[in-house]
């Protein structure tokens, strides 16, 4: 388990930003492990200077009834949005020029799974200037990422107040890297320790109002449509999809 030392400590090490060529939006195109293999899920990553904002959509979470808030999906619905996954928080990247790789360890400030000591950690080898590929550190994994097009710059990063089903005010993340914008906002309430959102829900069966709490929480990737508004293309909250939105703060 990571001390409060510890994650303090990474935290410093993150406030060196980044190295210029991982700045983008990256789309993973590939998953492989001792036991799966992933090519069809929408994960995206989005990083700035010194954060990121990372979104994992499975291909099972599709075919949505039309509704317009958390609480009106049934709670197969609800079942299904338990198995996103998605995060943000700081970078901290290490170059090791003489194995042409770097380590890249992503310190998760919010998270959208249940919490976890692990460290999400990994080496990370560029093939060209838009692909990487990242294999893990503590787990055995392997990770295929390219880069979309025109995606680094210009980059801003700003924390911000997002508003939850409830109407609080509550902070969030914006990024936005050229054209493209990723937002995260985290929930009000706190999970307990699990292995997953699913099996935390399967063993401590919260009542619905608890579970739609679980559920609240919002990581959207998007593109501008003007100088003031965002279209969300992808969200862990997909009733929002295709929303025209106003930027935080305008």
């Amino acid at each position: 388990m990571q001390s409060a030392t510890t994650r303090q400590v990474l935290k410093t090490l993150a406030s060196k930003p980044v190295p210029a060529h991982y700045i983008g939006v990256w789309q993973r195109h590939l998953l492989e492990t001792t036991t799966i293999k992933d090519d069809s899920s929408l994960v995206l990553w989005m990083q700035s200077q010194h954060y990121h904002i990372d979104v994992r959509i499975p291909a099972t979470c599709t075919g949505f009834q039309a509704v317009s808030a958390l609480q009106d999906y049934s709670d197969e619905e609800l079942m299904l949005l338990a198995s996103q996954q998605g995060f943000a928080g700081l970078t901290h990247v290490t170059s090791n020029t003489s194995q042409s790789s770097d380590v890249c360890q992503w310190v998760r400030e919010i998270d959208y799974q249940t919490p976890t000591d692990a460290r999400d950690i990994g080496k990370m080898v560029f093939t060209d200037a838009d692909t990487v590929i990242e294999t893990g550190v503590d787990d055995a994994y392997l990770e295929v990422w390219r880069r979309l097009k025109n995606s680094q710059e210009p980059c801003i990063f700003e924390m911000t107040t997002g508003i939850n089903r409830k109407g609080l005010k509550i902070h969030a993340y914006l990024m936005l890297v050229a054209d493209y914008v990723a937002y995260a906002r985290p929930r009000a309430t706190s999970l307990p320790k699990a292995p997953s959102l699913i099996n935390a829900i399967q063993v401590h069966k919260p009542d619905r109002a608890q579970l739609l709490d679980w559920l609240d929480m919002e990581i959207s990737f998007g593109e501008m449509v003007d100088d003031n508004h965002w279209k969300i293309k992808h969200s862990t909250l997909p009733f929002k999809q295709n929303s025209i939105v106003e930027l935080p703060n305008k």
